[in-house]
């Protein structure tokens, strides 16, 4: 049975007869003294050889900590590593600027644990913007005023981007600490909640009006054909901007008129199939004539469009239109609020998206509602092209 806090609390400092080691997961468990002592541990085997590794005691060191050092003793386990290394430099390096501490994270963290988009999201952001702050000074004598300072210049320039940086700042510091490359860090010490403004849940509608005048302005604005075609076909398929940017020539199958995403270049790491319709068919086969295997290159003709700079294009044609603020992502909402209101069942319109079904029906029902995905999809075209020709007359 896992650990909880309520019974580690019930079991610190008082007369204790029970197992001495109480298992939680993933090689964590604590030993248990007569006296109600507690200490946690890791369990692995190396060498042919079971092993101990001592971590912190109840409550000095709390369950979630324990959890958080295990899962970074598990993730150098996996990568053929010791885990008794995690313990190499115990008192910390006082030299450790920001950058250095940034890049051990990065490098022994981010490059091994975790997966590619999540990487690109660090580099492009906590590693991009931050990064390079008080260079040559060392990460332990930075004080708070000078991190609040650092993240109220942020703030002014995006008051959510700032709340995001100091969280991930946080996580990568915290990594550090744990890990003990470093003894303390004060940047712990401020709260997210007293930095900028958090990212608020989407809630733009669009209507066949407005997604009529963003058509148009694609159409008529100075930019690539890739990216053009990238945004269009967003418009019509509700796809995530990644499930289409990232997309190659292979994944369409221009006979049965399907198109496939790889379980690689999906959010939630499922394969998803959307019908080829009608209306989007001209603009993949534009596409398909333009471009080689990547369908929506960027400057480097071989290599889809980066994020960035699909971002920086949306950025430009809002700017230039008197529109309430929208983005590319509002696509996907408006397509199924807009489908849902003619009667599309919400099982087609969650295939739409690309989402798994709930409950008992995401392990045994896999069927993909592909002609009632199709029959959508070409009511929803229908609708904003008609829009498109009205206000093109």
């Amino acid at each position: 049975m896992a650990l909880s806090d309520t019974k580690l609390r019930s079991i610190h400092t008082k007369p204790y007869s029970g197992s001495p080691e109480v298992a939680d997961a993933d090689g964590l468990s604590v030993r248990i003294s007569p006296r109600g002592v507690i200490t946690f541990q890791y369990r692995y085997r190396w060498g042919g050889k079971a092993q101990r590794l001592g971590l912190g005691r109840y409550p000095a060191m709390s369950l979630k900590d324990a959890r958080a050092t295990t899962a970074d003793l598990r993730v150098m386990y996996d990568s053929g590593k010791d885990p008794r290394l995690y313990f190499e430099s115990e008192s910390g390096d006082k030299s450790m600027t920001v950058a250095d501490c940034l890049d051990y994270w990065h490098e022994n963290y981010v490059k091994v644990a975790l997966r590619p988009r999540t990487q690109v999201l660090y580099e492009s952001t906590l590693l991009k913007n931050l990064r390079n702050s008080f260079p040559g000074r060392s990460i332990s004598g930075i004080s708070v005023k000078q991190w609040v300072d650092l993240f109220t210049a942020q703030e002014r320039d995006n008051p959510r981007r700032a709340r995001q940086l100091l969280t991930q700042m946080r996580s990568a510091i915290g990594w550090c600490i744990r890990r003990q490359v470093i003894d303390n860090c004060s940047v712990m010490r401020i709260s997210p909640k007293d930095v900028g403004t958090r990212s608020e849940t989407g809630s733009r509608v669009l209507t066949y009006t407005e997604l009529a005048k963003i058509w148009i302005a694609i159409e008529r604005s100075r930019a690539a054909t890739s990216n053009k075609l990238l945004h269009q076909m967003l418009m019509l398929w509700g796809a995530r901007v990644s499930e289409l940017r990232l997309s190659e020539r292979s994944e369409f199958d221009m006979n049965e008129l399907v198109w496939t995403v790889p379980k690689e270049h999906s959010k939630m790491g499922n394969i998803i199939r959307r019908p080829i319709f009608e209306q989007i068919k001209p603009l993949l086969e534009k596409a398909m004539m333009t471009y080689d295997q990547a369908l929506f290159p960027g400057a480097n003709i071989k290599q889809p469009i980066t994020i960035s700079a699909a971002n920086r294009y949306i950025q430009r044609v809002r700017d230039g239109m008197d529109l309430n603020y929208w983005r590319a992502h509002d696509f996907r909402r408006t397509l199924v609020t807009r489908l849902s209101e003619e009667g599309v069942a919400p099982h087609v319109t969650e295939r739409m998206l690309g989402h798994e079904l709930g409950g008992v029906m995401a392990v045994y029902n896999k069927h993909d509602w592909l002609e009632e995905q199709r029959k959508g999809y070409e009511l929803h075209a229908d609708k904003l092209l008609w829009h498109v020709k009205r206000l093109s007359d």
